[in-house]
């Protein structure tokens, strides 16, 4: 009797040791093409992100693993293209890369964001033009021509490389605007922007669509096991938990 439940622990043993070859055999470590410094979407500086963490997940469900390569956005798309990378992100179809496009894994938004104390009316882009406002860099270059028509006649608009001084000069009431990502904003309000009054109530104002964005793979299958990943880790609510542990 001890024999047979013997063979029955080896076999088992074997069929898991099986499993786990298999599994290990198609997994594959990925050359990942990211952005440098966007806060929370990667953070090289700890090679993190909430972004990263997303695709990271999503990839673990199959096996895989990736190697971050952080990069000046003007790089990614080309090295993509290029063939030196195995995926890339944040990406979509407009960047004209031939790849194999996932899901949209993420979204990037822009928002006017004022006080809420300060009851603003800010319904189109033509009400910012006597506001005084902190764009992110060149935000003229991406939020469209009535954004950049409103800039270019605001004196009280200017533009800052780094986003969390954006966050503590509304914060500071300095100006009445910040022009920035969702998820940026949150992250830095969550952290407290160095300072203890980042808890104020405050309002978006919806002036820019959002973009969704994909993971570009040079592999379908491995898209495609992305896809599967993406799926199961919005099912079990590490997707949410991710975005939770950046912005709330």
């Amino acid at each position: 009797m001890r024999s047979k439940s013997v063979r029955a622990i080896v076999l088992f043993a074997g069929l898991i040791l099986l499993q786990t070859i298999f599994f290990t055999v198609g997994a594959k470590h990925l050359k990942l093409a990211v952005g440098l410094a966007l806060p929370p979407y990667f953070i090289s500086e700890t090679s993190s992100g909430m972004e990263f963490e997303i695709i990271e997940e999503a990839l673990k469900m199959k096996g895989h693993s990736i190697i971050p390569v952080f990069l000046p956005f003007s790089r990614v798309t080309s090295v993509m293209a290029e063939g030196k990378v195995d995926c890339a992100s944040p990406i979509n179809e407009d960047s004209g890369v031939k790849a194999f496009y996932s899901d949209s894994h993420i979204s990037y938004q822009n928002f006017a964001i004022s006080l809420a104390e300060n009851n603003l009316k800010i319904e189109t882009i033509n009400d910012l033009a006597d506001k005084t406002i902190v764009g992110f860099q060149n935000a003229t270059l991406y939020l469209g021509p009535e954004f950049k028509a409103m800039a270019e006649h605001n004196s009280g608009y200017k533009e800052k490389y780094n986003q969390k001084t954006q966050t503590t000069d509304l914060y500071k009431k300095r100006v009445q605007i910040i022009v920035m990502d969702v998820n940026i904003f949150k992250y830095f309000r969550k952290r407290g922007a160095g300072f203890s009054t980042a808890t104020q109530p405050i309002v978006y104002h919806e002036l820019f669509p959002q973009t969704n964005y994909k993971v570009a793979f040079r592999d379908k299958e491995i898209r495609d096991d992305f896809n599967e990943g993406l799926k199961g880790i919005r099912e079990n609510s590490v997707y949410d938990q991710v975005i939770k542990n950046y912005t709330r």
